[in-house]
């Protein structure tokens, strides 16, 4: 008896096919249509939203890294104008260590040998003495 109804059903199914799968088309395309439109007005919204609210912030976010960038740009200029500066003053300063330096030779030179004092610092600096004639000597 399965067996009978069950071949009766299939052929009505085969004979029907032809206006069956217009309908069950149609049927398809009108649930989709109800599904989408009801996802899409509850859903959309708040993605609208989220997105609104992550374009402010990426908006922000560019904003900030401009002013960085020209932060960095001032800082940049203003270390280059620092470290010329210093190697002006180190150049200044080498100099006049040369000059010192050449002029305590030339004060090694003229001083006369032997007698010394000590100067506050605790320094042994040369005292000069003024070439005495050597009036002793015969001959």
């Amino acid at each position: 008896m399965k067996r009978i109804f069950k071949l009766a059903f299939k052929a009505v199914l085969r004979l029907t096919s032809p206006v069956r799968r217009p309908i069950m088309a149609r049927v398809d395309a009108r649930l989709s249509a109800l599904v989408s439109g009801t996802v899409n007005a509850r859903m959309m919204p708040p993605i609208i939203e989220a997105l609104a609210v992550s374009g402010h912030r990426l908006e922000r976010i560019e904003a900030t890294l401009a002013r960085a960038d020209r932060s960095v740009a001032e800082l940049g200029g203003e270390i280059d104008l620092v470290l010329n500066g210093l190697s002006r003053e180190i150049f200044r300063l080498q100099a006049q260590v040369d000059g010192l330096r050449e002029a305590l030779r030339e004060d090694a030179r003229d001083t006369v040998d032997g007698l010394s004092i000590v100067d506050e610092t605790g320094e042994d600096l040369p005292v000069r003495r003024p070439g005495v004639p050597d009036r002793s000597r015969v001959g």
